[in-house]
C-alpha cells in the first residue's frame, strides 16, 4: 500500500529507521485527527505541508518506540519528544490551515410558524 500523507524518505533521522508500515501507520493518524477537528480527509488537496510534517513526526516517533531497547533507551525519550511535537502540529490543524473554506454562518435557520 502507497502511503498518503508522506514517504519513507521524508523521515530524516538518523537514529532510527521508519519502514514502510510507520509511513502507513502515521496515515492512519493523520486521518483520525482530521476525522477529529471534523474534516473529512477526502476533502484535503494533497500534497499537504502541514499534514506531511504531522505525518513524517508521527512515523518517526513509531520507530523511536519500535527501536527502543530496554525502558533506559534514549529512543524512548526522543519518541517522547517526536510525541509532543505531534501533538502540538494537531493542535494546529483547521480547515483555514488545510487551505479548506469554513462555513460562514451557523448552518441554521429559522421558519415561523402559524396555527390555524
Amino acid at each position: 500500500m502507497a502511503s498518503i500523507y508522506a514517504q519513507i524518505a521524508d523521515c530524516v533521522d538518523t537514529s532510527v529507521t521508519v519502514t514502510q508500515a510507520n509511513v502507513e501507520e502515521a496515515d492512519v493518524y493523520v486521518d483520525g485527527e482530521l476525522w477529529a477537528h471534523g474534516i473529512n480527509p477526502a476533502d484535503v488537496m494533497l500534497p499537504n505541508a502541514r499534514l506531511k510534517t504531522l505525518a513524517v513526526t508521527w512515523a518517526i516517533r513509531l520507530a523511536a518506540i519500535q527501536g527502543a531497547i530496554g525502558e533506559n533507551s534514549p529512543l524512548i525519550d526522543k519518541a517522547k519528544e517526536y510525541q509532543k511535537t505531534a501533538d502540538l502540529l494537531a493542535k494546529q490543524i483547521t480547515r483555514e490551515s488545510l487551505g479548506l473554506s469554513v462555513a460562514t454562518s451557523s448552518g441554521y435557520g429559522s421558519i415561523t410558524l402559524g396555527r390555524g
